[in-house]
């Protein structure tokens, strides 16, 4: 059963993370169509600011919803579930003033100033921050009660309300007011499906609680230990994953704004897509389900072969999908796009021991690798970037990545759970340069045959998906003449 709900997960984590990757180009000819290319790096940096907002909760959430996974049904699960709500509203009651507030001070930045828009439009941008943060705290609210497929579910919905607004506000001649709609729709529409899903598994949940009693004080001072490991987490990965963009807007200006930002929002997407299995795992191990570590184990083999195919087919191809999908303006050429995809590929190889770490509470044990991580890209990508440029901030946040995560975190995953660092990682990269080198050979195959972005699209799906395809095949074939059937057994031909 577990695997079953496993799979149903993943499934939807799959969907739902495809879905924002196509919804992503579809915006980006909307862009293209509708807005400069200094105005697409300007406000994307803004709507990236007001999507690291919910990172911002203090780490309860995740203390919250591991608590309420330990706990199972009942009353004592009520009341956390009570405790979370209230909690939340009053982090969005902050995110409303934070987010105008940052807002309002980065209309101040050289790019802002530069092109001269609307004082009015960063405030009301700014204000749907509140909302952006009760939409992510009552679809995470769903993890907690065991109905995680379901928060996918929504997420893609709002995945095409957001494309849906963006169109129809465009054609409609909504102008750059259009964004603060295509924001704040998808994210109303999000609570009104999670609160009623929220209240029949925990009767009684209000939408809005701005209440306390002392009883909430002594469930926060109980959950804060817990939950400050989570928060520093949350601060040094939201850093690690915004500065990048936020060094090349103050370094930089204009149109190199706009094409790192897009070659960054691509390869985030792919980031999430490719991690959907890490993600949906996490709770099976809080929880000590049956099978968790085996899935666990399964999915950081595999990870080797899906990884290395699907970077290396992203270093080769985006550079040429944009060329062909936006214009040549539009890209900013393929050693950027190799030095996202080396750093990605890093990240993705240690995503599944950093959920396993996750799932099993070690968060400030996360925090110290992503706070070496950070301290290293951001030593080296200030003085590259004044040197190289974009490209230079990308060499530094790659030399950090390989500091963090490269050894360090894998390490403490294979010491913890019983395993020789050194075989983990080997068997980690062996599987990844094996992917890489298929890959790569697809990959420039469909390149050479210079058949317009649609084919680039097509060898791209076919690099990436066909070495852990054939890893896989290979891998139960092997399993069957060994007289096993199970797919979580199997998995360890991988």
């Amino acid at each position: 059963m577990v695997r079953s709900i496993f799979l149903q997960t993943v499934f939807w984590r799959v969907v739902s993370a495809l879905s924002w990757v196509l919804v992503s180009l579809l915006t980006l000819r909307l862009f293209r169509l509708n807005l400069s290319l200094p105005l697409f790096g300007l406000i994307g940096v803004a709507i990236l600011i007001l999507g690291c907002l919910p990172a911002l909760d203090g780490g309860f959430r995740t203390a919250i919803n591991r608590r309420i996974l330990s706990l199972g049904e009942g009353p004592e699960r009520d009341a956390f579930v009570a405790f979370g709500q209230r909690l939340y509203s009053w982090f969005g009651v902050a995110a409303l003033v934070i987010g105008m507030a940052v807002l309002a001070a980065y209309s101040l930045s050289p790019n802002a100033r530069h092109l001269q828009l609307p004082f009015a439009f960063y405030l009301l941008l700014g204000s749907t921050g509140a909302l952006v943060v009760l939409a992510n705290a009552y679809l995470q609210q769903l993890v907690g009660l065991g109905l995680q497929r379901r928060m996918f579910v929504i997420q893609t919905a709002m995945a095409w309300s957001t494309v849906a607004v963006l169109w129809a506000g465009f054609r409609g001649g909504a102008g750059i007011w259009v964004f603060i709609l295509s924001t704040a729709i998808p994210q109303v529409c999000a609570v009104a499906l999670a609160v009623p899903m929220i209240r029949i598994a925990a009767p009684g949940t209000r939408i809005l609680d701005l209440a306390w009693a002392p009883a909430d004080t002594l469930r926060f001072h109980d959950l804060w230990r817990e939950a400050s490991g989570v928060l520093q987490m949350q601060l040094w990965t939201l850093a690690l994953y915004t500065v990048d963009t936020l060094l090349v807007g103050w370094i930089w200006k204009e149109d190199a704004v706009g094409r790192y930002l897009l070659a960054a929002n691509l390869f985030s997407k792919l980031r999430l897509l490719l991690q959907s299995a890490d993600e949906a795992v996490w709770p099976i191990l809080a929880a000590k389900a049956v099978n968790g570590e085996r899935i666990s184990a399964g999915i950081a083999r595999l990870n080797g072969w899906i990884h290395g195919a699907s970077m290396t087919a992203a270093a080769i191809c985006i550079p040429h999908f944009l060329s062909g999908y936006l214009g040549k303006e539009w890209t900013s050429g393929t050693p950027l796009a190799v030095l996202m995809a080396a750093r990605f590929l890093v990240t993705g190889l240690a995503a599944q021991p950093a959920w396993w770490l996750y799932g099993h509470g070690c968060m400030k044990s996360i925090a110290g690798h992503v706070r070496r991580e950070l301290a290293a890209s951001v030593a080296l990508s200030i003085p590259l970037g004044f040197w190289l440029g974009p490209v230079g901030v990308a060499w530094g946040f790659l030399g950090g990545t390989a500091a963090g995560m490269l050894y360090p975190l894998p390490a403490e995953y294979a010491r913890r759970s019983g395993l020789n660092p050194a075989r983990v990682l080997l068997a980690f990269w062996s599987r990844a340069a094996g992917a890489a080198a298929l890959a790569g050979i697809i990959a420039w195959a469909g390149i050479l045959l210079d058949a317009g972005w649609g084919a680039v699209v097509v060898s791209a799906a076919l690099a990436a998906g066909i070495p852990p395809a054939l890893a896989a095949f290979v891998a139960f074939r092997r399993a069957r003449r060994a007289g096993i059937t199970n797919p979580l057994e199997a998995a360890a031909f991988l």
